[in-house]
């Protein structure tokens, strides 16, 4: 969690330095990140209940197969250089 934290940190360090050379008003950008955000936040909310709520244990089993999985591939291709 602290690494993903840094990296959100750095790339939002980015974003915002972007901006400012490029000299873009930051309200707009700013209003348009979080209302996408926010709008996919929800949606990926409203999604997971109604699974969770048709396929119940299934569904979590099927999450962590796929988190394990990536996590696997990351894995693999840092111990490889794939």
């Amino acid at each position: 969690m602290v690494v993903l934290a840094i990296a959100t940190s750095i790339d939002a360090l980015a974003v915002g330095l972007s901006l400012a050379m490029l000299k873009v008003p930051i309200m707009l950008p700013s209003v348009t990140i979080g209302l996408v955000t926010f709008c996919l936040s929800m949606i990926a909310l409203s999604a997971g209940n109604k699974l969770g709520k048709k396929f119940g244990k299934r569904m979590e089993i099927l999450g962590g197969l796929v988190l394990l999985g990536i996590g696997f591939r990351v894995l693999i291709s840092h111990l490889f250089h794939i």
